[in-house]
């Protein structure tokens, strides 16, 4: 791709070809204010504020956002007309916008706000009446709209129609009378309807769950990991005295792009709640963590196969490597089940990059919804196809949410034969040359496939076509946890003693058992009559997750531990203490070097990244995302 030099308010530079102007600008540090463009949906041109005065070319504004640069272009931001212009179309922004900012939630952090103050005229020449319309309109149980603040910028329908291909969003009425509105006034039901929030350049798209809770300047940040799946997305925890107040997405090329999904963005207020677990408990009542700790341990200690142990799929690398030193030790011959893993092996070696789909031909999907398996990498299929032009094959007997494209070739499979499936695959048409990568993913059908074989078939057609494969496992930390050698999936049938950590199973506690010890963040049914440690939740955790492409990445809670209650490896030292076990730790940093030189797929642990957030990345090239 040839480049191509032009010149902006005075900076040469040099971009390759198809670049926007207004990425063009951003290299050099220009601000061009826009409202409808954003760097992953498609250019529009919809809302004018990016109007700029350039050379050759008409003697107008032209947009910013739809122009690609040409050799020798030389723009100008700052002309009279540029700079009129913009201030022209951000009067009629304001015409019927209503002086919520004291109550909007977005107040602080509003483009709006900014660009008025930066771009827009210092006095208002609006005195008539104003557009009004109800408010809020809830959107659903978690979103709700102010129809008097957008701006229509047609951000949340353009992502419902380009990047979660769903049509819940679309636009009613005409001219100065059109609102947003959700289709047929229904609710809004798709998983991934909170990153229309985000993407809101006004106050007009706000969270129902923070609504009114806090001002920006009135909390503090911190960029982490999402432990709601194995996909691994990076999110802004942010917690205001104490309590977390609100989750947003936090841009990550080479994982999510910026997308969440709603359990991400929303299932976070248990955090808070008022019944939460502080202190130990020993039979109901109250008692120190020494006491605790050692009925726990007595409770545990020697009981070999008769021990059942149930794991939290978001238990953190560093946890997972101390409890096996128990399972070593004490707890030898324990049962153990990871709840919410799969029933997909370890893997042999590297497997494909999530990135790496972006540049795929051809992505087969086995025996998994990716929709509710591993949303964010459903978003990512679904760019390869739609903006990509990559083919997509699914195997799977039930319908699923890829069955929105109609290029989408749907293999429909019975139960326990993605297998056989498999194999045929490689005499495809769309096999047989790819042109390209080929992608294969493949879960475990919610167990109702035989995972060796399906491996192995997956395996073998990854051979045949020169494709890469990608095991969908959805236990946050399930790669992880095999790594260290504890992701196992016993039956926890007919065992004396029990070790609960995070939620009960599913099933509930097996009847058969003597002894509870619990390890949890909040009160359930079954602990009345248990010895129960209080756990510190995702919020307060440190360590570090491995996600489904095999990432090690480092959590940085925004809520520190408050005594009494403890950190995951503190309590497990302390545990080995009170089993024979030395678990002589400083910190955590020490347990992540030991991990790091014991267990060579988690060797990036030696070194943790820099605390600094990278900057939201500057689209150079091509205008599409």
């Amino acid at each position: 791709m040839p480049d191509i030099n032009l010149t902006i308010d005075g900076h040469k530079l040099t971009v390759p070809a198809g670049t926007l102007i207004v990425e063009a600008a951003k290299t050099v540090g220009i601000e061009i204010p826009v409202f409808c463009y954003h760097h992953k949906l498609d250019p529009v041109g919809a809302c004018r504020l990016c109007l700029v005065d350039f050379s050759p070319g008409p003697p107008r504004p032209q947009t910013a956002c739809t122009t690609p640069v040409s050799e020798g272009m030389v723009v100008r931001t700052q002309s009279a007309m540029a700079v009129q212009a913009r201030a022209d179309i951000l009067e009629f922004e304001l015409a019927n916008h209503p002086l919520d900012c004291p109550v909007c939630d977005k107040g602080g952090e509003c483009p709006l706000q900014d660009f008025t103050f930066r771009h827009g005229y210092p006095t208002s020449r609006i005195d008539g009446p104003r557009l009004h319309f109800k408010k809020p309109i809830p959107l659903s149980d978690k979103i709700a709209l102010d129809r008097e603040r957008c701006v229509l910028c047609y951000r949340c329908t353009r992502y419902y129609d380009e990047v979660a291909w769903e049509q819940e969003l679309t636009t009613d009425e005409r001219g100065v009378q059109s609102f947003i509105t959700s289709q047929f006034d229904q609710p809004l039901k798709s998983i991934f309807s909170g990153n229309i929030i985000d993407l809101c350049p006004v106050g007009a798209l706000t969270s129902r769950v923070w609504r009114f809770e806090s001002r920006p300047c009135d909390m503090t940040h911190s960029e982490t990991i999402c432990s709601r799946c194995s996909v691994g997305c990076s999110v802004t925890q942010w917690q205001r005295r104490g309590q977390l107040v609100r989750v947003t997405s936090h841009e990550n090329d080479d994982i999510d792009e910026g997308w969440i999904c709603d359990r991400g963005r929303f299932d976070y207020t248990d955090v808070n709640d008022p019944s939460r677990l502080r202190t130990p408990l020993v039979a109901g009542r109250k008692s120190t963590w020494a006491d605790a700790i050692n009925a726990v341990a007595a409770g545990i200690k020697g009981k070999g196969a008769k021990l059942g142990v149930s794991l939290p799929q978001d238990i953190t690398n560093e946890e997972a490597f101390l409890f096996r030193r128990l399972l070593d030790g004490p707890l030898k011959g324990a049962k153990v089940k990871m709840h919410g893993r799969t029933a997909i092996p370890a893997p042999a070696g590297a497997t494909m990059r999530i990135r790496e789909l972006d540049d795929a031909r051809v992505i087969v999907v086995v025996a998994s919804d990716l929709e509710n398996d591993v949303p964010i990498i459903d978003l990512r299929v679904k760019k390869a196809v739609s903006k990509r032009g990559a083919q997509l094959i699914v195997v799977n007997p039930e319908s699923v949410d890829l069955d929105r494209h109609p290029r989408t070739v749907h293999i429909r499979n019975q139960k326990g034969a993605a297998a056989a499936e498999v194999r045929k695959l490689a005499s495809h048409d769309l096999l047989k040359n790819p042109g390209g990568p080929v992608a294969i993913l493949f879960g475990d059908g919610h167990g109702s496939e035989d995972m060796n074989e399906l491996a192995t078939a997956c395996g073998a057609l990854a051979e045949q076509v020169g494709g890469k494969e990608m095991p969908l496992y959805r236990g946050t930390n399930e790669r992880g946890a095999l790594a260290a050698g504890v992701g196992r999936w016993d039956k926890l049938d007919a065992v004396d003693a029990i070790l609960n950590w995070g939620p009960p199973p599913t099933a509930g506690l097996p009847r058969s058992v003597k002894f509870i010890a619990a390890w949890d963040h909040l009160p359930r049914d079954g602990y009345e009559n248990a010895v129960v440690l209080p756990a510190a939740t995702f919020a307060e955790r440190q360590g570090t997750y491995t996600n489904v492409e095999g990432t090690v990445q480092f959590l940085r809670p925004p809520i520190a531990v408050q005594a009494p209650l403890k950190e995951g490896w503190e309590v497990l030292c302390e545990l080995g203490a009170a089993l024979g076990v030395t678990l002589d730790y400083a910190g955590i940093f020490p347990i992540q070097r030991e991990i790091a030189s014991r267990i060579p797929a988690l060797a990036s642990m030696a070194q943790a990244p820099s605390p600094d957030p990278e900057p939201t990345p500057v689209l150079i090239g091509p205008a599409h995302p």
